[in-house]
């Protein structure tokens, strides 16, 4: 198995043969166990058939991929991406014309409809729809015949297709034998339904995740549906890993107990890793603190470069008042003005920075990333190849937003007015420029819990740890007496997270001032989180 010696329960999952599920906590090597099972399962296809492999990021994706085709091994026709990137490429593009009323030739994806056409739908759709919501409302065709296709719907339609097209359900029973799902956590209904009609088709089926990590409920996933799988106990066999490979043990008995007050506590020899520290004043001067901090961890060896650290905070505004205080290297993870946009072209012009300082290190990385849901010509994508090595060279600042501008036109996007303006403010700004460019080894990151999803540091200062601040709290009816928590659960999934990034020590912080709603300062009571009675005896002050 490519010099990996699982343990016991990671064989178990390796080694079975039907659908699964797979529930792994963090640190667990679920990644390790899913590529081991494509290397095992893919030299037994044909030549033209293969796996699909889901995961919930395109860096994920890319990840998975390489790890599979390690050493040379040939996975065949296997498909690695995004659920959405699979549904389109996949069902969509080459089905869907065979289903609706409508031509894909000059068809346009977009991640939110534009105001005339978002009444074309009947209902707003605050979460993903699914295949009843598709059937229901005919708007979805007539955007389709008006050229229109909106990603959140994919999943929904590429259900529609298998449903209705038995070329497709041949195509798809033809070339490929399984399918891998990854983070099935923070699935949607209509991806579910996908799921299980795949499953329905005949291909082995393989879901993967953690409901004590699901945190992205806003955007509709629900870990309630990685429940429902593990109930349908004739269809799938039931496999856990819950042997954390990456936190010292301490670690991972305070997260443990926190979502289970009834953990059997983990054996360690040593010191407890986790930590609570009170810093007087607001999160500026924790910012001036923490700096102090890093300078004694890299002149004390505990750490090799700064790159090591995190620091993690619920609220971007946090992050942001926290780093005026901060007084080494560091890199700031949040969305820029481009993402803020939220406009097709606002996407082309980030991957063209991106590109531009290597983040995206090759043009075929960045023409796979910009034309996945594109019907362009192959003259079209040459030239956008031959015109990418230009941005690498040296251009003032105007010269490299008309060469944006350029690139945009050549695809077809007429309006860039809004994403140059954008554009040019963020070449005048070196903090918005950090955030396109590649990691550097000599800055502590600093990012929100969201965000670390999937990562891992050496130590992690994890922020925001005040009352009324984190877990989210608030009061209905005016009634202060009784506040509530609506959030609750999400939240606490959300500190579970941040605190099993840390692999050998991590610091609770909570600022001795909070900042409240109408931005004033206030002294601050400690987080519902450092209150919960299971933890104490499990941290340092």
């Amino acid at each position: 198995m490519s010099g990996f010696t699982p343990t016991d329960q990671q064989n178990d999952a390796i080694s079975y043969k039907g659908n699964m599920v797979i529930t792994a906590c963090p640190g667990s090597g679920k990644t390790t166990v899913m590529k081991e099972k494509i290397r095992q399962i893919t030299p037994e296809l044909p030549i033209y058939k293969g796996v699909i492999a889901i995961t919930f990021t395109r860096k994920a994706s890319l990840e998975l991929k390489n790890k599979c085709k390690q050493n040379a091994h040939n996975t065949k026709q296997s498909f690695f991406g995004t659920i959405d990137s699979f549904c389109y490429k996949e069902l969509i593009a080459p089905f869907l014309s065979r289903v609706w009323k409508g031509s894909m030739k000059d068809c346009e994806v977009v991640k939110s409809l534009p105001t005339p056409y978002q009444d074309y739908l009947a209902d707003q759709y605050m979460k993903s729809p699914n295949i009843e919501d598709l059937n229901n409302d005919s708007g979805f065709e007539r955007l389709f015949g008006d050229g229109i296709l909106w990603m959140s719907s994919f999943a929904a339609i590429a259900l529609k297709v298998l449903n209705e097209s038995s070329s497709a359900r041949r195509y798809i029973k033809a070339k490929y034998s399984h399918i891998f799902i990854d983070e099935y956590q923070d699935t949607s209904a209509s991806q579910h339904q996908l799921f299980l009609m795949l499953c329905k088709l005949g291909l082995t089926s393989t879901a993967v995740g953690d409901t004590q990590q699901s945190i992205f409920e806003f955007r509709g996933g629900s870990s309630e549906l990685l429940e429902q799988l593990i109930d349908i106990k004739h269809d799938f066999k039931h496999f856990e890993m819950t042997l954390n490979h990456r936190c010292h043990p301490s670690i991972m008995n305070y997260a443990s107990r926190l979502l289970n007050p009834d953990f059997q506590l983990l054996e360690y020899e040593g010191d407890t890793r986790v930590h609570r520290a009170k810093i007087d004043g607001n999160l500026k001067k924790v910012g001036e603190q923490i700096s102090e901090w890093v300078n004694e961890l890299l002149s004390s060896g505990e750490i090799n470069t700064p790159s090591e650290i995190a620091i993690l905070a619920r609220k971007t505004n946090s992050i942001k008042l926290f780093s005026t205080g901060l007084k080494v290297p560091h890199r700031i993870y949040i969305d820029s003005p481009l993402d803020k946009l939220g406009t097709v072209c606002a996407d082309l012009y980030s991957d063209l920075l991106a590109f531009t300082f290597r983040t995206i290190p090759t043009a075929q990385d960045l023409i796979d990333k910009q034309f996945q849901f594109s019907n362009s010509k192959k003259y079209q994508v040459a030239n956008f190849r031959k015109q990418l090595l230009h941005l690498r060279s040296e251009l003032s600042i105007d010269e490299f937003v008309d060469e944006c501008r350029n690139f945009a036109f050549s695809i077809d996007i007429d309006d860039t007015c809004d994403s140059d303006r954008v554009l040019r403010e963020i070449l005048e700004c070196d903090e918005h420029l950090k955030l396109f460019k590649p990691v550097d080894k000599s800055e502590v990151q600093v990012m929100s819990l969201h965000k670390c999803k999937g990562l891992e540091f050496k130590i992690v200062f994890h922020l925001d740890l005040e009352d009324w601040v984190f877990p989210y709290k608030r009061v209905d009816n005016g009634d202060w007496d009784n506040p509530i928590y609506p959030e609750l659960i999400q939240e606490k999934n959300l500190h579970y997270v941040g605190i099993t990034r840390a692999e050998n020590d991590c610091v609770l912080i909570q600022a001795g001032l909070r900042r409240n709603s109408m931005n004033e300062f206030k002294v601050s009571k400690p987080s519902y989180f450092l209150t919960l009675p299971q933890l104490e005896g499990l941290y340092q002050q």
